[in-house]
């Protein structure tokens, strides 16, 4: 038995228009890449050089965009010949982009402003700043200064297009220390916000006297994920990391607030209050 041949493009694409490929999207995304396939490799196929650049930092490209110069340079790729969409002034080492993330407009919310509508880039700066950027002007539409005692450098969906993750490079500690054989408890945080605007989740310290021998940890659709030198994977809810971190601090403002109303009662500065505590008394919070 011969092998069965197989349909030309022109006849794929007619029964793409019919609906035979629509049993799911699986099959009409491979259907697809199976004529793109077909029409790149057969040998009639020709090549033209349209446009060449070069650049001394990494290429990026995201979604018909193509960034140079650590995202500062944006090229559209859509048209027959790539054009330049904008570019950010030069700046300094401190201020370059480390990573990015492209974001987009969800459909059917209704959002404060215009220009909320179009496509933006969320950026990771050097020094620390959290950028959203005008994917079509380049202008600045907000930013937020993270923190000053470590170094963030990652960016990564948490939720996609809703919540990002923001990691810092792990705290390896000063060569001295680890001559010593020492190392900083902290490896790492991992900072958690919501897109437009930017509102903070929290900010998670992964320190090794909680989660011993840890070699790296992520955040991904509400799982924290914590590695082990080990080879072992932990995996944690994260929204029930924050329900215990609300739960703790308002039992914090609860006995605060009870200590003020001892206070009042018993017309004692605080110092005194805790002294007579100790000998007399014992405060519960239910």
């Amino acid at each position: 038995m011969g092998r069965t041949r197989k349909a030309n493009v022109c006849r794929r694409l007619s029964r793409r228009a019919l609906g035979f490929y629509a049993r799911d999207a699986g099959v009409v995304q491979r259907t697809n890449l199976g004529i793109l396939r077909a029409l790149v490799c057969q040998e009639s196929t020709k090549f033209k050089n349209v446009w060449t650049t070069h650049s001394k930092s990494p290429i990026a490209y995201e979604r018909g965009r193509i960034y140079f110069d650590n995202y500062r340079c944006c090229v559209s790729s859509v048209a027959s010949e790539p054009r330049k969409l904008y570019e950010m002034p030069k700046c300094s080492k401190s201020e370059k982009i480390e990573d990015a993330l492209l974001w987009e407009c969800p459909v059917g919310d209704i959002l404060p402003d215009p220009s909320d509508y179009k496509s933006s880039l969320i950026a990771l700066t050097a020094h620390n700043w959290l950028l959203r950027i005008s994917a079509t002007t380049g202008e600045v539409l907000e930013k937020i200064y993270l923190a000053s005692y470590c170094k963030f450098r990652y960016l990564s969906w948490d939720t996609p297009q809703e919540v990002i993750a923001v990691k810092s490079a792990q705290n390896k500690g000063s060569a001295v220390a680890r001559q010593a054989g020492t190392s900083p408890p902290v490896l790492l945080y991992l900072a958690v916000f919501r897109v437009l605007p930017f509102s903070l989740v929290g900010i998670l310290e992964i320190n090794k006297k909680v989660f011993e021998n840890v070699t790296d940890a992520t955040l991904s659709h509400g799982i924290l994920i914590v590695m082990y030198s080990s080879g072992l994977v932990r995996l944690y809810s994260f929204q029930a990391i924050i329900e215990q971190t609300h739960h703790l601090h308002s039992l914090k403002f609860h006995l605060w607030r009870t200590h003020s109303r001892l206070e009042a009662i018993l017309g004692t500065t605080s110092s005194h209050l805790i002294r007579r505590n100790r000998k007399e008394f014992f405060i519960f919070v239910p």
